[in-house]
């Protein structure tokens, strides 16, 4: 089966179409074997707080992700910490094709983890990265399983046919299932409905 979302990636990714910059794998429209995190992409729901948290001091200026935050949103959060990863010698570039309604000039995610390949520049631009939603961090989350079983739930009722993973870490394809052309808004409308509590 291919996987699809996982929600617990260590490494700064935006949502199912910016995978490039966590994993050395992944198109951009997230529709390969690559895992794509959401843990650290859509934004909005429960909480419009701008902190986590669960953030410490190094994150105390980390922009904040909604459930509701925008693709183009997201990408400008991202300008600071991928400048600053620029600016200690990690490989940036900008989205090409892959975002073509990004800004000239917008920074795009290095084809490295960076937090693997590059310590020293993930460590110094850290409290740059923003913060995802807390709604989606089991541990600032009390209700974070239910919020997930309701998600999962709702993407099978509208047509995106997924299996849960046991952990609660996100999804995969069901096997020989036929996808809804817009699965990506059904699956940021379900997650959006199921940790909002709407």
């Amino acid at each position: 089966m291919r996987n699809k979302k996982n929600l617990f990636v260590p490494c700064a990714v935006l949502a199912v179409t910016l995978i490039t910059g966590c994993s050395s794998g992944g198109d951009a429209e997230g529709k390969d074997d690559g895992v794509v995190s959401v843990a650290e992409s859509d934004g909005g729901g429960k909480s419009t707080a701008t902190k986590s948290p669960a953030a410490d001091d190094s994150e105390s200026g980390a922009p904040q992700i909604r459930l509701d935050t925008t693709e183009v949103e997201q990408i400008r959060m991202f300008q600071g910490y991928l400048r600053c990863l620029k600016d200690h010698g990690v490989p940036i570039s900008g989205p090409g094709n892959k975002m073509p309604e990004a800004a000239p000039g917008t920074l795009w995610f290095p084809g490295i983890d960076v937090a693997k390949e590059r310590p020293d520049a993930e460590k110094a631009c850290h409290g740059k990265r923003p913060l995802p939603p807390p709604e989606l961090d089991p541990k600032t989350n009390p209700d974070y399983m239910d919020d997930y079983t309701k998600w999962i739930e709702c993407d099978n009722r509208r047509g995106l046919k997924v299996n849960p993973l046991p952990d609660g870490g996100g999804w995969n394809y069901k096997a020989g299932a036929t996808q809804p052309r817009n699965e990506d808004q059904i699956d940021k409308e379900c997650m959006i409905e199921a940790f909002s509590g709407k």
